[in-house]
């Protein structure tokens, strides 16, 4: 046993020091902070010193934001907006394309006590016979009208007939510059008196003597291309040539057909509202006069 004076007298162990090894030892990542401390041990470097060599470093990299992803996005939202609105007014467009607009008549030449609307193709005749014919038997009380409206399909649409198309109905071909001069709106009309029901026309003229002068030259031909309108009804008596006739200072052209029936057929211009009419009867042709008289 060592003596207790000879153990206190044993210096105590020497703390091991760093070796070189253990000094050199430098963090695993530079930063900014360790580099300034190196250099303060060594030396004290200017502030100019210490941003050059940061510079030297490069500069600090930072995470890259993708913006590709966004503008997809972005745009992909905006092509489902856009296919929407395309769609919406597709749609719409289908809808109006389907749903044709009401047909609004033409307003009447003079007033009728009854209305009745038809609805033909031009291809198919026999209807429209049957259906003028129908409306002529109807039972209208005496000395009254009924206006007769006439659709006419045409493909998908309607429109109303026009002087031309009723003309080609019945296969009557006026004179050639007969359409030239008259024009839309056209009113056919229906006279209920004590002979029977007596068929009428109207329609607007652009020019009333050229007008005037190509019925005076349709006359001839006037009974043979309107006979259908009598609808089997035969003329008892035919004079050779129309008379010239006044009604309330109206001057008109009337061939008689009965000696003691109003049947005949007749035809007069209405300067003041620049109207051509035609019809199968004197009491349907003073009739029409009349209320043109009184129309507003």
């Amino acid at each position: 046993m060592v003596p207790d004076q000879l153990q206190n007298s044993i210096p105590s162990p020497v703390p091991e020091l760093p070796t070189a090894s253990a000094s050199a030892h430098k963090p695993a990542i530079r930063t900014m902070k360790s580099d300034i401390e190196e250099m303060f041990k060594s030396s004290r470097p200017s502030f100019i010193k210490i941003v050059s060599r940061e510079t030297e470093r490069g500069p600090i990299r930072q995470e890259k934001i993708d913006f590709r992803k966004y503008y997809y996005a972005a745009a992909g939202l905006i092509a489902i907006v856009l296919a929407g609105i395309t769609g919406y007014w597709l749609l719409s467009q289908e809808e109006v394309l389907e749903t044709p607009a009401k047909l609004i008549p033409p307003a009447p030449f003079f007033a009728t006590e009854t209305s009745r609307t038809i609805s033909i193709k031009m291809q198919d005749r026999a209807q429209f016979i049957r259906l003028m014919e129908d409306s002529l038997q109807e039972f209208e009380r005496e000395g009254t009208m009924k206006r007769i409206l006439i659709k006419v399909q045409d493909g998908p649409q309607e429109r109303f007939a026009t002087l031309a198309d009723f003309l080609t109905l019945w296969r009557i071909t006026p004179p050639p510059n007969l359409l030239l001069q008259t024009e839309p709106p056209f009113m056919v009309f229906i006279y209920y008196g004590r002979s029977g029901s007596r068929i009428g026309l109207a329609t607007r003229a652009r020019d009333l003597d050229r007008v005037l002068g190509e019925m005076l030259l349709w006359e001839p031909s006037l009974l043979r291309d309107f006979q259908q309108l009598f609808f089997g009804e035969r003329p008892e008596t035919i004079l050779s040539l129309f008379e010239d006739r006044t009604y309330r200072n109206i001057d008109w052209r009337y061939l008689k057909l009965s000696p003691d029936k109003d049947f005949g057929l007749g035809h007069t211009l209405f300067p003041a509202r620049s109207l051509l009419v035609i019809a199968t009867g004197k009491d349907a042709l003073e009739t029409a006069i009349n209320r043109l008289f009184e129309a507003k």
